[in-house]
């Protein structure tokens, strides 16, 4: 059965409900996420897929709580955000 097209059906809004609950920081920067915000706030709670939807992810696949600027910045790429040493290599 072909997957639904767009994102307002109850599975997706299950799901986003889900995430929506237990995650409160965005996976990419790592700050505190307002989830009061309107969700036209550059720093409001958004469903970011792990896999873009334009390189064949799936609506249903799994995804991450972000920001919707850091969502926005990181585009259709898959690579993980750069993470700043935390030591040096002596």
């Amino acid at each position: 059965m072909p997957e639904k097209r767009g994102r307002d059906h109850r599975a997706y809004r299950a799901k986003t409900a889900k995430l929506r609950k237990k995650a409160d920081t965005c996976w990419i920067c790592g700050e505190w996420i307002d989830r009061d915000l309107d969700y036209r706030h550059p720093m409001s709670w958004t469903y970011d897929h792990e896999q873009p939807l334009s390189k064949g992810g799936k609506l249903l696949g799994p995804g991450k709580a972000a920001h919707r600027s850091c969502n926005a910045k990181r585009g259709n790429r898959t690579a993980e955000p750069p993470r700043l040493p935390t030591s040096r290599d002596w």
